[in-house]
């Protein structure tokens, strides 16, 4: 780890910009924090990594200073295993339904591959989180969950769930998912040090999950900062890799910076990724990420279907197939990948990425007006997704309502500057040459040489 510094090197603003990289903000969360300038926020990070003797802000964070009670991560535990107990509060036999649901819902969560978990108390094992179970009857059987931090009483969610049918396995999926994703809001959302129950490696890829949901280039920037040290060099993490290849294929998607280089640093992922786990359901996303941003659709969709055979809870691989399903024209798949999606998959869990294969589906159905509704519900959560500004140019183009085309195609560049025709070209790699050519044929006007 880095060598303790002084605090007393640093200014009171240094030690307050300092405070807020260690709680995860980027430098215009800063700005607005603390009401300065962008070049000052800058500046005042460069003369903090001269004085801790580091080069970027994820070393920065890392540092260890003397006098500071916030202690540095520890980027040295990924070998450190995610532990759960589920501890059951009474015996279970007298509630039939809700017993098959417990050991179902256990077995889906061992479908991550991420977690180690245990039923029997132990004081070797260490669990990050305990999870409370319990059951009762009213009309029908419910089975309570309640999620602990460690071997706390600290008490992060709990929710119940209510056994109406006899199909035990999908409400364990649903179950899964649902406590998966609190798990991970629970994680980033604690302040890690070292004496946490929580590996580091975990702590650092389920806040850039959830950092990341706000797709923009800047928080694309803090997870690249943040998970790299994981992945790669001497230090390994399969999720922390896992999770940066998933940022680095959204940000080519999104055209957020040199395309090229990205996709030749996500094949090095994809390399490594092989080299390291080839059987990894993980492994097998990051290789579907690749296959998708060099045009092998065909070879993505192989992977995912391994991977929700796997893990049938994985709703990333689920959401990304829809939209490939309809980029090659393959639509029955598609709109029943969304049917079992929206029957299996939580609204909470999953509802913006299922819109998104929506609209596209209203987009090839000839419902423009529907696409251009759906597709700016979405841009309200993800301002800066190329692809749905293209989705509401192309409604507009096929409406012939150009002015308001138009005004799009200034929004859009105004988001993204270096936006053209290469751009979309790479995306349309390996779909149909019929769809590729009804999408460039419906978006002449974005290459103009009067626009912006």
């Amino acid at each position: 780890m880095f060598e303790h510094k002084c605090q007393s090197e640093l200014t009171s603003r240094q030690k307050e910009i300092l405070a807020l990289l260690r709680k995860g903000l980027t430098n215009n969360e800063i700005c607005k924090t603390l009401n300065i300038s962008a070049n000052t926020v800058k500046a005042h990070l460069a003369n903090i990594y001269k004085i801790l003797e580091v080069t970027n802000r994820t070393e920065a964070v890392s540092a260890k200073i003397d006098g500071n009670s916030e202690e540095a991560p520890n980027t040295g535990d990924v070998k450190k295993d995610l532990n759960i107990i589920f501890l059951k509060q009474k015996d279970l036999s007298a509630y039939p339904k809700a017993n098959g649901l417990y050991y179902s819902l256990v077995e889906a969560i061992h479908q991550y591959r991420i977690f180690r978990i245990t039923d029997t108390e132990d004081n070797s094992f260490d669990p990050a989180f305990s999870i409370d179970v319990s059951a009762a009857k009213d009309k029908d059987e419910t089975l309570f969950l309640s999620v602990r931090l460690g071997s706390t009483h600290e008490m992060l969610w709990t929710t119940s769930v209510k056994i109406s049918s006899d199909n035990i396995l999908e409400i364990a999926q649903k179950a899964a998912m649902l406590l998966f994703r609190h798990i991970v809001l629970a994680t980033a959302n604690i302040k890690y040090t070292p004496q946490s129950p929580i590996p580091y490696w975990w702590y650092a890829t389920a806040h850039c999950n959830i950092k990341f949901e706000n797709r923009s280039k800047e928080t694309f920037n803090y997870c690249k900062d943040m998970l790299t040290p994981l992945a790669t060099g001497d230090i390994y993490s399969e999720q922390a890799l896992y999770t940066l290849s998933l940022v680095y294929y959204i940000a080519i998607l999104d055209n957020w910076g040199d395309t090229k280089e990205y996709t030749m640093q996500l094949a090095e992922f994809a390399r490594k990724a092989m080299f390291n786990a080839p059987y990894s359901i993980y492994s097998q996303m990051i290789m579907a990420f690749y296959n998708i941003v060099i045009g092998n659709k065909s070879e993505a969709i192989a992977y995912f279907k391994q991977v929700i055979e796997a893990n049938p809870q994985t709703i990333i691989a689920r959401t990304i197939l829809i939209q490939i399903y309809m980029l090659i024209g393959q639509n029955e798949n598609a709109l029943n990948l969304i049917n079992e999606c929206e029957r299996l998959i939580p609204a909470t869990a999953a509802q913006a990425s299922i819109k998104q294969g929506k609209a596209l589906i209203l987009l090839l159905q000839g419902k423009y007006e529907e696409c251009i509704k759906l597709s700016r519900q979405i841009l309200l959560y993800t301002p800066k997704t190329t692809i749905f500004y293209l989705f509401i140019i192309f409604c507009y183009n096929k409406l012939g309502k150009f002015t308001e085309s138009q005004a799009e195609i200034k929004e859009l560049y105004k988001e993204h500057p270096d936006f053209g025709r290469p751009y979309v070209e790479h995306i349309l790699k390996g779909v149909n040459p019929q769809m590729q050519q009804m999408f460039m044929d419906n978006l002449q006007n974005l290459f103009s040489v009067s626009n912006p």
